[in-house]
């Protein structure tokens, strides 16, 4: 046998009077009062990452019902372009100098673009994925295991 000299034969006579100083049912009791405290502080992250997500989702749902408000005028623009786009064409209106039918067939195609935009916007932030509370899920399963190796 060898003798390692950063090695004490014996423990310290602090960690003697440590390992004392308490007993099993405190330890227990102290466990569990620490398992406890974790799950409710847990509990609260999951609220807030909740409360995160349930933002998110009247975001995603304002952000559809914008979307579609500002298609619709695109539509109603787009419309009325066509008619006087048409009407120019084939001559039974007299032409505009300044071509007021094609201009707001531009206003109308900026309209469907940034309505477009916002429906596919909102619909990705209403995903299942993008609003369940993922790092608290994990979170919880690690507590879990780690409360499960404490108690071996």
């Amino acid at each position: 046998m060898t003798h390692d000299p950063h090695r004490p034969e014996r423990p310290s006579p602090l960690a003697e009077s440590m390992a004392h100083s308490r007993s099993i049912p405190e330890l227990l009791t102290k466990l569990f009062r620490d398992i406890t405290d974790l799950f409710r502080k847990e509990g609260e992250l999951i609220r807030s990452e909740l409360n995160d997500k349930i933002t998110q989702l009247q975001i995603g749902v304002g952000k559809i019902a914008a979307g579609a408000i500002t298609i619709l005028v695109a539509l109603i623009v787009l419309a009325d372009a066509l008619v006087i786009a048409v009407a120019e064409i084939i001559g039974s209106v007299p032409a505009s100098e300044n071509n007021t039918g094609w201009a707001a067939l531009i206003v109308g195609g900026v309209f469907a673009a940034i309505g477009a935009f916002l429906v596919r916007s909102g619909t990705t932030d209403l995903k299942v994925e993008n609003i369940t509370p993922d790092r608290t899920a994990l979170q919880l399963r690690r507590d879990a295991e780690m409360a499960k190796e404490q108690m071996r």
